[in-house]
C-alpha cells in the first residue's frame, strides 16, 4: 500500500479518536465559538447533579440572554473567559470554607476561586448555603467564626439570594417588595406584634426564617449581639429591630 495513503487513514483515524475523547468528556457550552449566538455564558457549578440547578439550565427567561452551561457535565474543563454570571449550588461548609481560605484542592473550587479572580458576577441560592442548616444547633462563638468565612466571600462579590429571587436578581431586575413594618414613636404599644428572638447572638438565618414569615419587626435581648451579616440583613430588608 502507498506510503501516503496509509499516512492519510492514520491521520484520519487519530482524528476521530481525539474527537470521541472530546464528546465523551462533554463541551461546555459557554466555552463554545459556535453556541449561543454571541450570548454572554451563564456557568451552573455544582458538586453533584441534582433537579435544582436544571431547572435554571431550562429557564426561558436565562436561556433568551445567556448561554447555559453545567459545569460538571462539561467534567469542569470549562473557560471562563466568556461567562459573565456564574451559579453556586451544593455550597457546603467545607466549600465556604475553603475558598474563603484561597484553598482550591478540587476542580470546583478552582473554578469557583478563577470566577472571584476574575470578577465574575457569582450567586448562590440561600437555600444552597450548608452553613445555615445549623443556625439553631451550632454553638454561637463556632456558628459566628463560619458566618465570617462567608462574609468575606459576600464582600467580595458573591451574592446569596432566596432561590425564588434568583432570576430577578441576575436578570438585573428586584424582587417584589414586601410590606413593611412601621412603628409609631408617639405610640409603642402597637409594637407588641413584633415577633422575638430569644438568643444572646442573632445571625442572619433568624431574620431570614422571619422574614420568609412575613415578619419585619424583631424584638431582641437588650445585650443580643448581632452578627454582620445581621446587620446587612436588617439594612437591606429594612427590617426593624427592637431591644429590650
Amino acid at each position: 500500500m502507498d506510503q501516503s495513503l496509509i499516512e492519510q487513514v492514520v491521520a484520519r483515524v487519530v482524528q476521530k479518536v481525539n474527537e470521541s475523547k472530546g464528546a465523551s468528556a462533554g463541551e461546555c457550552a459557554v466555552c463554545s465559538t459556535d453556541t449561543g449566538a454571541g450570548k454572554p455564558g451563564l456557568l451552573i457549578l455544582t458538586q453533584e447533579h441534582g433537579e435544582h440547578c436544571h431547572q435554571l439550565l431550562e429557564s426561558a427567561r436565562l436561556r433568551e440572554r445567556y448561554a447555559t452551561c453545567c459545569a460538571l457535565t462539561a467534567d469542569y474543563q470549562c473557560d471562563l473567559s466568556g461567562v459573565d454570571t456564574v451559579i453556586l449550588y451544593e455550597f457546603t461548609i467545607d466549600a465556604m470554607s475553603k475558598i474563603a481560605s484561597g484553598i482550591c484542592d478540587t476542580p470546583y473550587l478552582q473554578l469557583i476561586s478563577q470566577a472571584l479572580l476574575t470578577g465574575k458576577h457569582i450567586y448562590v441560592p440561600k437555600e444552597e448555603v450548608k452553613l445555615y442548616d445549623y443556625a439553631s444547633t451550632a454553638p454561637a462563638v463556632y456558628y459566628a467564626m463560619l458566618e465570617e468565612k462567608l462574609r468575606v466571600l459576600t464582600a467580595s462579590g458573591l451574592v446569596v439570594c432566596p432561590k425564588a429571587d434568583l432570576e430577578d436578581m441576575i436578570l438585573g431586575g428586584t424582587p417584589a417588595p414586601q410590606p413593611s413594618c412601621s412603628v409609631p414613636a408617639a405610640k409603642p404599644a402597637s409594637t407588641g406584634a413584633a415577633r422575638s428572638i430569644d438568643k444572646r447572638a442573632i445571625t442572619e438565618q433568624d431574620l431570614f426564617v422571619l422574614k420568609k414569615d412575613g415578619v419585619n419587626c424583631v424584638r431582641i435581648r437588650e445585650n443580643a449581639i448581632l452578627t454582620d451579616l445581621a446587620k446587612d440583613y436588617v439594612k437591606t430588608n429594612g427590617m426593624t429591630l427592637l431591644r429590650g
